[in-house]
């Protein structure tokens, strides 16, 4: 088990390790939280790799805002930066989306678990009022 890794049914105040990976997927939903990055990776996905001006031809944004919105994706440890020459070719970090993918399955899963049953939901218990 990694450190970042919870054992399964440990709830995030049994472990300093579960606070991590929350952590851990917020940064990376911010990276993913632009409609832009989304079209970059999924832009990236078609292909091995892509320099900068690849990934302008096929988006309707300027170069400046497409190299920004890589930046923040490699920031995040999304995307690689392959240097050729003058050119830096970007490629997905699969290992990173993998453990992206995980990470969010996970969260998702503890928070079902957590969550009270439909039934509890539609017949609430009545405050009183005083």
């Amino acid at each position: 088990m990694s450190e970042t890794d919870c054992p399964s049914g440990q709830t995030c105040t049994d472990t300093g390790n579960c606070l991590s990976n929350c952590e851990e997927l917020a940064a990376i939903f911010r990276a993913l939280g632009h409609p832009a990055r989304l079209a970059i990776i999924k832009q990236l996905a078609t292909c091995n790799d892509a320099c900068c001006g690849e990934i302008v031809s096929h988006l309707p944004l300027a170069q400046s805002t497409v190299s920004q919105h890589l930046q923040v994706l490699k920031d995040a440890g999304l995307l690689i930066c392959d240097t050729r020459g003058r050119n830096c070719h970007y490629l997905l970090n699969r290992q990173k989306l993998n453990r992206a993918e995980i990470c969010s399955r996970e969260f998702w899963e503890d928070l079902n678990a957590l969550s009270p049953s439909c039934a509890d939901m539609e017949n609430p218990v009545p405050v009183e009022t005083g």
